[in-house]
């Protein structure tokens, strides 16, 4: 997984939106989960608390009351309620099992009164209802004060305590927690658990949408790598679902259809160009050749037919080499393969190099009997052009160095020579055509920078690659590395 791809990008950043609104979500609902059921047992407080104070009780309905919500609350180790009642100024009641950390005391109780009954502002309290009689307008139930609710600590148990009372009797009923925590703890790990699950689902989710949205893209990608010379055929569908992505998907194939089109067109006029001018070319060279033979010896017009021939000469280099690049852009340059001994080859370069360069010092280390299907000849070319280039860039009494060896799956031919070298700006760029890396010498060196785009091409159309390598002795290294088999194979121009 690519961490810096841009649909892992999308899936993370999608997933990351998605899980924090989860978890954001998932602690709201919990908070309001917690609140509705803390506000549940308040109720429960509430309703049992103020059905007992419509009147004064004596401290054994206390005691029965407490007795009631044990038998209610079923058999249980803790208990579940405990009472604190005080009338007036005297405690008439306390549970047996009060905790001990709890201080009645410091629990504060409302001066307001809530319901019908709840007196005036400077109206006197009534009477506490006639016992034995039941509540009535004659004989009304006594107002309630507001109760108030706080959770409380104390040795390791947590209680929620509910203070409420009448004019004459505080009530502080308490209620165990330990059930209640104990739900809010299964209903929390069930959330996390079930969070976790659907944290993995989301980003499951989020990287199939990330990889749907996206999936234009990768087609516009695979079918841009698939567009080289001999691809330039290669369209994207029409999505019909992705109606975005239409638009993009339509100019790239017209953009598709205007290169093909201009790179047909410029194949074919390099292609007709340089074939239709062999054959003037040839007259010319022909003429000149019968004037040179015709003009007397030593003469100007002699040297002037020499010059002259010596630029047809150079001129039909020219276009052999364009007309071979033209083929092989269009995928027509055909192979005429055959085992051909490469060691043998080398060293006919080589003697080739001495004869033109004798001022030059030429290194050979050659693996004997390398043997290559290849074209011979055009193989050879490329070759020479890679040992013209190490004789034109070189110093003066300086040196070539000629390399073959049969590695992993390839063999490799080295040709490197010393020299001023290639500035590091135009390693890039030396084998585009017509490019020439030393142009203050470029009026001094023949050739017009196609040698080394010829030889890539017929290399690559080999199957093999041209590089420029990286030398630690201060030498300009060139390395063409070739399949121990080759295919040929062409291509007609679309």
């Amino acid at each position: 997984m690519n961490l810096n791809s841009f649909r892992f990008k999308i899936a993370l950043l999608s997933g990351l939106i998605t899980g924090l609104l989860l978890v954001g979500s998932g602690f709201v609902l919990w908070r309001v989960s917690y609140q509705f059921n803390l506000d549940r047992l308040d109720r429960e407080i509430r309703n049992v608390g103020q059905a007992n104070l419509d009147r004064v009780q004596g401290g054994d309905h206390w005691a029965r009351l407490e007795e009631a919500l044990k038998f209610v609350a079923g058999n249980r180790e803790a208990a579940p309620f405990v009472l604190w009642v005080k009338h007036n100024d005297k405690v008439i009641y306390q549970s047996p099992d009060w905790p001990t950390g709890l201080a009645p005391e410091s629990f504060s109780v409302s001066e307001k009164y809530d319901g019908q009954n709840a007196p005036k502002p400077g109206q006197p309290f009534p009477p506490p209802p006639r016992r034995g009689e039941p509540i009535s307008p004659s004989n009304p139930a006594l107002p309630l004060k507001s109760p108030r609710f706080s959770t409380v600590a104390t040795d390791g148990k947590s209680w929620r305590a509910g203070v409420m009372g009448n004019p004459y009797v505080t009530l502080i009923l308490a209620a165990n927690m330990d059930d209640f925590d104990s739900r809010m703890t299964g209903l929390r790990n069930t959330y996390l658990s079930t969070l976790v699950v659907v944290l993995v689902l989301v980003a499951g989710g989020a990287w199939f949408v990330a990889r749907r949205a996206l999936r234009p893209v990768t087609a516009l990608t695979r079918t841009a790598e698939r567009v080289t010379a001999h691809g330039l055929d290669q369209r994207i569908p029409a999505m019909t679902s992705d109606a975005e992505f239409n638009r993009l998907i339509t100019v790239f194939n017209e953009m598709l259809d205007r290169l093909e089109k201009s790179f047909t067109q410029a194949t074919r006029f390099s292609a007709d160009a340089s074939h239709e001018l062999k054959t003037p070319l040839a007259r010319l060279q022909v003429e000149l050749e019968q004037a040179l033979g015709s003009a007397p010896s030593g003469s100007p017009q002699q040297e002037v037919y020499s010059s002259l021939l010596d630029e047809v000469s150079r001129l039909k280099a020219i276009v052999q080499k364009l007309l071979l690049l033209s083929l092989a852009d269009a995928g027509r340059l055909q192979l005429k393969c055959k085992p051909v001994n490469l060691t043998r080859m080398l060293e006919n370069v080589i003697e080739d190099c001495r004869a033109q360069a004798p001022h030059l010092t030429v290194e050979q280390k050659l693996a004997p009997d390398v043997h290559v299907n290849s074209d011979a000849d055009l193989l050879e070319q490329a070759l020479q052009n890679l040992a013209s280039n190490a004789i034109k860039y070189n110093y003066d009494h300086g040196r070539i160095r000629f390399e073959l060896a049969t590695e992993a799956n390839h063999i490799a031919v080295r040709v490197a020579n010393s020299g001023p070298g290639i500035p590091p700006a135009d390693r890039e760029r030396i084998f585009e055509r017509f490019y020439r890396a030393d142009k203050s010498r470029s009026g001094r060196v023949d050739g017009v920078g196609l040698g080394l785009s010829l030889s890539r091409e017929i290399i690559r159309t080999h199957g093999g690659e041209l590089s420029l390598e990286d030398s630690e002795d201060g030498f300009t290294c060139f390395a063409a590395k070739l399949p121990t088999r080759v295919k040929p194979a062409s291509k007609d121009l679309p």
